[in-house]
């Protein structure tokens, strides 16, 4: 909520800067490590419930060939591969809890998509362990399966009757750059021409109504942004070195 103004004033560079705060265009060493860890986690998805081989396909241009048949893995390869796998999905399911938790109980679609897919899967890796490799049920490399599907499966009810509404995500686009001064920014803001503060007021009354009509503000909190300068709201918590919308 502090850094709606810092979205609205971004295209004037010179209110930003007396603010304390730089626009960043390229992605953060941060993003590039949650797309690999995200990949990491459906990679392993798949990868648990893949080791009985099967017919490969490849898509490309629009579509979809058949490439070949792979062999299933054998046991001694297999079950253990499955195991390790799950044990990777559940700290994907367990980053999705701590997520939504820091979020304030707001759901992202990928992440309840992740939690479908690996109640679904997991359930499809435990048919696999009993039924084709012959591996009791609740024996030791059954555990990953059960507890990271079973976590999903609490997870993504509790995400679905408690979630305060859906997750906004934005880029991470500023970073702290020195000491803010708030009452020049406001001063700034109030010298532009009419026409255009204008804009940006009416700009950022849309903002206010999309994160209240979203569920990620409450109509107090709505109001107070309402009421404040523009350039003001960096002033209601503090923020961290980089944002996140």
């Amino acid at each position: 909520m502090g850094d709606l103004d810092l979205y609205v004033l971004k295209n004037h560079p010179d209110v930003l800067r007396v603010l304390g705060y730089q626009r960043v265009e390229r992605a953060s060493p941060w993003s590039r490590l949650e797309w690999f860890l995200s990949m990491l986690f459906l990679v392993a998805l798949v990868g648990g419930v893949t080791t009985l081989g099967g017919q490969m396909f490849s898509t490309y241009g629009g579509r979809t060939v058949y490439t070949g048949t792979a062999d299933p893995l054998d046991n001694d390869i297999g079950v253990p591969l499955t195991s390790w796998c799950f044990a990777v999905v559940l700290v994907g399911v367990l980053a999705a809890a701590y997520r939504w938790l820091r979020t304030d109980r707001h759901r992202d679609a990928k992440e309840i998509g992740y939690l479908v897919a690996t109640v679904a899967c997991g359930a499809v890796a435990l048919g696999q362990l009993v039924s084709e490799r012959g591996v009791d049920a609740f024996a030791a490399p059954s555990i990953p399966v059960w507890a990271a599907a079973g976590l999903a499966a609490v997870l993504l009810a509790a995400m679905l009757l408690f979630s305060r509404g859906r997750r906004v995500p934005v880029p991470r686009d500023f970073r702290r750059v020195e000491a803010p001064d708030p009452k020049r920014a406001i001063a700034l803001v109030e010298a532009l021409e009419p026409k255009k503060r204008d804009k940006l007021l009416e700009e950022r009354r849309r903002a206010i109504a999309r994160l209240q009509e979203r569920g990620l503000i409450d109509a107090a909190e709505a109001a107070q942004l309402e009421s404040l300068p523009l350039g003001a709201s960096t002033t209601i918590a503090p923020a961290g070195t980089v944002h996140h919308s």
